[in-house]
C-alpha cells in the first residue's frame, strides 16, 4: 500500500536569488558548509564520511543541538546524498542517533531559473511510518513544526546572503 504524503510532515519554504542557478547550487550542494548555512543554530558541525567528491551516495555526519520543549539534547545524525543533479537538485537523508527515531528526514533544495535569476525551494519532510504519521503529525507540529520553519526561514535568508556575496 502506497502512502499519502499528506499523511507525513512537510515543511517547504521558497525564495528568490538574482543569481543563476549554477552561482547558488555551488552553496547548497557544497555539504560541508552546510552548518554555515543553516538557519536553526542545530547543526553545530558537519564531515563527510570517505573521500572524494559530493554525489549521490555521500554520507556524512552532522554534531546537532537540539532543543525541544526547553531541554537541549546533542546528537550525531548520519545522513546520505540521496538525489545530486547539479544545478537543479540537492537532497540528503538524515538519521538522528536518539529517539524517537522516525523512519527517514528528508531535505531537499530544489532550484529553477527565474528569468536571470534563480527561484530555490527548500524542503523537509519527517517520515514516521504509516501509522505513526497519521498520529504524529499533530503533535510534531507543535513540538518542533515552528522551530524547523523558522530554521528553514532563516537558511534561506542565510543563503540569499552568501548567493551576494559571492
Amino acid at each position: 500500500m502506497e502512502e499519502s504524503r499528506d499523511a507525513r510532515v512537510p515543511q517547504q519554504r521558497g525564495t528568490d536569488s538574482e543569481r543563476p542557478p549554477e552561482a547558488v547550487f555551488a552553496i547548497v550542494g557544497d555539504i560541508k558548509g552546510h552548518a554555515e548555512l543553516s538557519g536553526s543554530s542545530e547543526v553545530k558541525s558537519l564531515r563527510q564520511v570517505g573521500d572524494g567528491p559530493v554525489g549521490r551516495g555521500t554520507k556524512f555526519e552532522a554534531d546537532e543541538e537540539i532543543r525541544v520543549m526547553g531541554r537541549t539534547t546533542k546528537m550525531t545524525a548520519a545522513s546520505e546524498v540521496v538525489e545530486y543533479d547539479p544545478p537543479t537538485v540537492v537532497s540528503w537523508t538524515s538519521m538522528p542517533s536518539v529517539p524517537p527515531k522516525p523512519r527517514r528526514i528528508q531535505w531537499w533544495f530544489r532550484l529553477a531559473p527565474d528569468g536571470e535569476g534563480t527561484r530555490v525551494v527548500h524542503e523537509c519532510e519527517v517520515d514516521f511510518g504509516p501509522v505513526a504519521n497519521v498520529l504524529a503529525k499533530g503533535p510534531y507540529a507543535l513540538i518542533r513544526g515552528s522551530a524547523v520553519k523558522q530554521g528553514m526561514k532563516r537558511t534561506l535568508e542565510n543563503l540569499r546572503s552568501k548567493v551576494a556575496g559571492s
